[in-house]
């Protein structure tokens, strides 16, 4: 994915050839994502990033700093165009997930939804750049399940999105593997869409 962003995605957009370094590698059975000042790094450690995921089956995954990666593109290009954080595939084609990373104290309904809201949209209009070129909607076709996976490093209050006692970080034990929400534009383009929250962990079984 790294090298068709870098040459397939410029190319088409007729844009100079990527040698940014935006890719790491990973068996670990967990590790967590975080955004810190613009890179994104990988952690080993519980509690220390904001995407959490589990790996039981030590799977062969790809990480790709998406962000990063457009915002090294030209001013022109990139104006108006929202991206999410992080792409994660497996390389046994099981899994390939858009991560949007958030870390935001959500204090009302009012709230919840307009952070939600921007993160879906951010997802959205990255799914649409990267299939908008051929050979990268036919290398994410290729994958069984696909995901934009909304994540928060704060935990939500249930009460907001489903019907459970008015208790902060009672999600965790709820519903730990995430949420899934109906989008009709997001599942039009063969995707689910998840949220995330405090110690929601994505699982690639």
């Amino acid at each position: 994915m790294d090298s068709l962003l870098k040459n397939d995605f410029t190319s088409f957009h007729q844009l100079p050839i990527s040698n940014l370094n935006i890719r790491q590698d990973t068996i670990l059975p967990y590790f967590e994502l975080e955004d810190v000042n613009t890179v994104l790094t990988l952690s080993p450690t519980k509690d220390s990033g904001t995407a959490k995921y589990a790996n039981p089956n030590n799977l062969e995954i790809t990480i790709i700093d998406y962000d990063t990666f457009l915002t090294s593109l030209s001013h022109r290009f990139r104006q108006g165009k929202s991206r999410c954080d992080a792409i994660v595939y497996t390389q046994n084609k099981s899994y390939f997930l858009l991560n949007e990373l958030k870390n935001r104290n959500i204090v009302d309904e009012n709230a919840f939804e307009e952070v939600l809201s921007g993160a879906i949209s951010q997802m959205l209009k990255t799914l649409k750049l990267m299939k908008s070129v051929p050979s990268i909607d036919v290398f994410i076709n290729t994958f069984i399940q696909k995901r934009c996976c909304y994540c928060n490093k704060k935990s939500n209050n249930p009460s907001a999105m489903i019907d459970a006692p008015n208790a902060f970080n009672r999600l965790n034990i709820l519903v730990p593997d995430g949420i899934e929400m109906m989008h009709i534009e997001i599942n039009a383009l063969g995707f689910q869409l998840f949220q995330y929250t405090g110690l929601q962990t994505i699982k690639l079984n």
